[in-house]
């Protein structure tokens, strides 16, 4: 068979695969304005959007479909915006139970406050629902997917870390389980280690197949343990169970010294080999030195960027603009509502565009795109899912916003600036997920949030 022959069967095929899909749609929706956040389409599409039988997106297109084009459910958008929905690179979904709490305590006091003397008298079913809450948070809020650091207990088998998971999926939310590993130590081996991660990641084997679920990842602790054994145990599980890592580090000010003094165990333990650097997260990663981020940027780590939550814990400003100058990739993240109070990706972007504004003294340092970039392509990026996720193109999930834009004003200058600006929770008038719509006008369809804020509450106020 030449390779002429071959072309042309390949088109055929495409062409086939793109019709069978094109009888199937899920929905359609027409008369929008689509900003899809694609490499070289700045520029919004005025015109529909076509998401397929499977949930991903078969076409976007300027002006109106064809009329051979039908699908199960068709909206018209009324001149609404669309945008992919927002991806949290770091979120802590079972914090949304306790907005508020520490208010005037750096990170030391407020980590004290709320795993020194809350969160550990919590049961895996308090967590169930509160990890819920804050996934249908996220949802209401326009986040489609999140990185949800769990909260566990080494001697809980697994209750906390499968209870979490349930609210995961049960929410609607497409996530990222980070699995709390063990620290080791006197009272946990490697292989303890391993032999409970590998538990739950067979246990997740078990569990009805859901495209929601992106994949585990390590919520290391290789700066929270006093032992470079630590880090060689991540690395042996991120090598043997093919799993990433996010971990926090260099977050508060008060550590500087002793947080960058750790650095050499991320890299003699393995976490930055060029096998494995692509596939760790720094979180938050506020203060590294110049040869901790050079490090860092040649191994292609990447980091999550929380401003929210820096600024409440007054823990400082990351230097965006240097660590993307150096090819340090980045995301955007919520972080946890213990900490940000509120699961809100437009006030994420303003406070972290305000901020390196302020610390640049120059407001031209930054601009809305940028940061409406980083929490939808950045964070898919940072999650290695940029196949998938952060943009709206053909085959990848229809996860996306319908903003109406009569409170943005008229657009001046960019529309970019219009949305990042000026847009609200209170903007959105819809979110879907793989197509499914998920929150309307602020109503939350995929769960009773009115329970988990009333089963949360109660627990939380038991608890004391």
């Amino acid at each position: 068979m030449t390779r002429r022959h071959l072309f042309v069967l390949t088109v055929v095929f495409l062409s086939f695969s793109s019709f069978a899909r094109a009888q199937n749609l899920k929905l359609l929706i027409t008369h929008a304005r689509i900003f899809t956040m694609a490499p070289n389409q700045r520029a919004p599409i005025d015109g529909y959007l076509a998401v397929a039988s499977d949930g991903t997106i078969l076409s976007i297109a300027a002006g109106s479909p064809p009329a051979s084009l039908h699908a199960a459910t068709t909206v018209d958008a009324h001149g609404d915006w669309i945008i992919p929905g927002f991806i949290s690179a770091h979120s802590h979904l079972w914090q949304a139970a306790y907005r508020g709490l520490a208010a005037s305590s750096t990170l030391p006091g407020w980590l004290d406050d709320l795993y020194g003397q809350r969160a550990s008298k919590a049961s895996p079913d308090d967590l169930y629902w509160f990890c819920l809450l804050g996934a249908l948070d996220h949802l209401q809020h326009g986040i489609t997917a999140a990185y949800d650091f769990t909260y566990d207990r080494a001697a809980s088998a697994n209750q906390f870390e499968e209870s979490q998971f349930r609210a995961e999926t049960a929410s609607g939310i497409r996530f990222v389980h980070s699995y709390a590993p063990d620290r080791i130590g006197p009272s946990a081996t490697t292989a303890q280690a391993r032999t409970r991660f590998k538990a739950f990641y067979d246990w997740t084997r078990t569990q009805p197949p859901d495209p929601r679920f992106l994949s585990i990842m390590i919520g290391g602790m290789t700066a929270f343990n006093d032992t470079p054994q630590q880090a060689v145990m991540e690395a042996s599980l991120m090598r043997d169970f093919h799993v990433g890592n996010q971990s926090h580090y260099l977050e508060p000010p008060d550590t500087i010294a002793s947080q960058r003094a750790l650095f050499p165990w991320f890299v003699n333990g393995g976490l930055l080999s060029p096998e494995l650097g692509p596939h760790l997260i720094f979180g938050h990663f506020i203060h590294p030195d110049d040869a901790i981020l050079n490090a860092a940027a040649k191994a292609h780590a990447s980091m999550s960027w929380n401003p929210l939550s820096n600024g409440r814990l007054a823990s400082g400003t990351a230097d965006i603009p240097k660590y993307r100058k150096l090819g340090l990739r980045v995301g955007m993240g919520v972080d946890g509502e213990a900490s940000a109070d509120l699961a809100d990706p437009f006030e994420n972007m303003r406070t972290g565009l305000y901020a390196i504004r302020d610390k640049y003294e120059s407001a031209a340092i930054m601009s809305p795109y940028d940061v409406l970039y980083l929490h939808t392509m950045g964070s898919a990026d940072v999650l290695n899912v940029k196949d998938k996720l952060g943009s709206l193109e053909p085959h990848k999930f229809a996860d996306l916003l319908l903003i109406n834009p009569e409170r943005l004003g008229a657009v001046l200058e960019d529309p970019y600036s219009n949305l990042v600006l000026a847009a609200s929770e209170r903007d959105i008038d819809a979110v879907y997920v793989g197509g499914n719509l998920a929150v309307e006008h602020g109503r939350v369809l995929t769960s009773d949030i009115r329970r988990a804020e009333q089963e949360s509450a109660h627990r939380v106020l038991a608890e004391r």
